[in-house]
């Protein structure tokens, strides 16, 4: 399963002419490949638009599932990379649940008892695609809340330095667990049912 998931679109005869090509570059399932003619100019570009819109969605939902795993469950990264691999062998198979696993999973070579996941920067960047997303999406008047949120984590998580002084500021509450009791396996059913 190597390759691109690829949508290319314009007009049918050049995508004729190309479409070996294009299939022997795609990631190839036991489906078929990866890859289907999508439409005329544009149609490809605007499909990839919509995707990664929905993929900034589900990578929000991860990333919440994520913290509430390591700060309210205190699971270990070890932990957490077994949850998401178990979880792949269910209806939530899919390439981001697999990569999750295998992220929280990484030791790093360089810290021993290190992971990866512990040092990689909390500051993300974007290409444009999830705005043009909800953009669209506002012309169109369709709903689309997931990713108008997971856009606007993504700004709050671009503005790193701002957010290192406003948490200078604002403190969050300081609850304990044992203030608030967690039933640990029904929390997790519960966020494997939010994915």
């Amino acid at each position: 399963r190597t390759g691109p998931a690829l949508m290319p679109g314009g007009p049918k005869a050049g995508f004729d002419a190309l479409e070996p090509i294009i299939t022997k570059v795609s990631a190839q399932t036991d489906s078929g490949p990866c890859t289907t003619y999508i439409g005329g100019p544009g149609s490809g570009n605007y499909v990839k638009m919509v995707h990664n819109g929905i993929e900034y969605g589900d990578m929000q939902l991860i990333g919440e599932v994520y913290d509430i795993m390591k700060h309210v469950l205190k699971l270990s990264n070890e932990e957490m990379a077994n949850i998401f691999s178990e979880w792949n062998s269910t209806e939530l198979q899919s390439y981001l649940i697999e990569i999750t696993s295998t992220i929280l999973g990484k030791k790093d070579e360089f810290v021993e008892g290190g992971y990866v996941v512990d040092y990689i920067l909390d500051k993300t960047g974007m290409k444009g695609t999830g705005r043009w997303t909800i953009q669209e999406a506002a012309e169109r008047s369709v709903a689309a809340p997931l990713m108008a949120a997971s856009l606007d984590a993504r700004y709050i998580s671009a503005r790193k330095d701002e957010r290192i002084k406003a948490s200078e500021i604002l403190k969050g509450p300081e609850v304990t667990s044992a203030e608030i009791p967690v039933h640990k396996m029904q929390m997790l059913d519960d966020l494997k049912a939010a994915l």
